[in-house]
């Protein structure tokens, strides 16, 4: 029984910088100021990134501000762990949002849950000078 929980000890130290690592690369690549293409402005961004903080399940993760219609959306994309990827409303921890980064500094938004549900997907531009 000992040396199950010194492995697992073991096995959780050397996957923690992994985890760490993989959260600092998802956080540079949504970082920034990100507007729609069809029709958006850098002014009145679609989406936008800013703190590092941690979620109430102590995952990372960094505030971001989505608009889309005159409705604002304020919320916590979650960098690490099982939920990495989704943008989470922050006193329900139910997701909203899904994001890909994708190639050429694009940001595929997919609404999955309320108040966004019934919002288009749509592949964002990287605003210059935003990073």
């Amino acid at each position: 029984m000992g040396r199950k929980i010194i492995l697992a000890a073991l096995l959780a130290s050397l996957a923690a910088p992994a985890f760490a690592a993989e959260a600092d690369n998802i956080a540079a690549a949504v970082t920034g100021t990100w507007r729609n293409p069809a029709g958006g402005t850098c002014e009145a961004a679609y989406f936008k990134t800013a703190a590092r903080t941690n979620t109430v399940r102590g995952e990372q993760a960094m505030t971001a501000t989505v608009v889309n219609a005159g409705t604002t959306v304020n919320a916590l994309l979650i960098l690490q762990g099982a939920r990495e990827g989704q943008i989470v409303n922050p006193m329900t921890d139910k997701a909203i949002f899904l994001l890909e980064p994708q190639e050429g500094n694009k940001l595929h938004v997919i609404p999955i849950g309320e108040p966004a549900l019934s919002w288009p997907e749509v592949t964002l531009d990287l605003c210059p000078g935003s990073r």
